[in-house]
């Protein structure tokens, strides 16, 4: 597994970004990304969880950083994501990758040095490493189940809809807050969770219920808007289906 090093934002000339396109398995560098830009786009990546940082040696006397930015048909669906390579001298603690890893970075670093860089074995060279590597380093939790959310996305998506426990919201928003598509969202969440997001959303409006019950002088229709329903009568019903017994009755038998 990978982990991403502590960042460094190199300003030498020895700096490259290439974007590859998912859908046309296309690559271009990017000339018009300075250290400015290059630096906001980092900033941007990072805080999204949404690079994947390695640290190779440096050679011949370079110390190069090379971005791949993956982007797919919307930012939001599933393959988006970066690779930063840096090569620096060697610091104490190096990072054990596949030899392919560094072979691949190699090629691209050499075809980068090119007057005129040839840019389909770019493409070549980035889409093998994204089999290789992670694309997100948020996605290479050890934790997370295989095909399920990564850990930022598991806490972000719980986040945001325990934020929204009064609202009425569309499971795509959630799914926005994660970078995700909503299918490719639900069903990594069910397989993280156990259950779709719509099932634990509703479980945990009833567990608020339940501790909102326990406070005698609230209503029932009070409650109801509290945890997300916008009838009584709905209220109800779900309470009823997931707990066994009619809200009223669930609270005399906690008292």
């Amino acid at each position: 597994m990978y982990r991403a090093e502590a960042a460094c934002i190199a300003t030498s000339p020895h700096t490259a970004t290439v974007i590859v396109d998912l859908a046309q398995r296309s690559a271009a560098l990017d000339r018009g990304s300075g250290p400015k830009g290059r630096h906001s786009l980092l900033q941007e990546l990072r805080q999204r969880d949404e690079v994947t940082e390695i640290l190779l040696d440096a050679v011949d006397g370079l110390e190069d950083e090379l971005l791949l930015v993956y982007r797919a048909t919307r930012a939001a669906d599933e393959g988006s994501g970066a690779i930063l390579f840096r090569r620096q001298y060697a610091t104490g603690s190096v990072a054990t990758h596949p030899p392919a890893v560094h072979t691949l970075a190699q090629v691209l670093f050499d075809t980068l040095r090119a007057d005129a860089p040839n840019t389909p074995l770019l493409a070549h060279v980035a889409l093998a490493l994204r089999a290789i590597l992670p694309c997100t380093a948020g996605r290479d939790d050890p934790g997370a189940p295989r095909g399920g959310l990564a850990g930022w996305q598991e806490r972000r998506a719980i986040a945001y809809m325990e934020e929204r426990l009064d609202q009425s919201f569309p499971v795509s928003d959630v799914a926005d807050a994660c970078g995700l598509s909503v299918n490719h969202f639900s069903r990594a969440f069910r397989r993280s969770i156990g259950k779709p997001p719509h099932r634990w959303l509703l479980d945990r409006r009833i567990q608020r219920a339940q501790d909102m019950l326990r406070i005698n002088h609230l209503s029932l229709a009070d409650i109801a808007l509290a945890c997300g329903f916008a009838e009584q009568s709905h209220f109800t019903r779900v309470f009823t289906r997931t707990v066994g017994m009619p809200p009223g009755a669930w609270r005399r038998s906690a008292d």
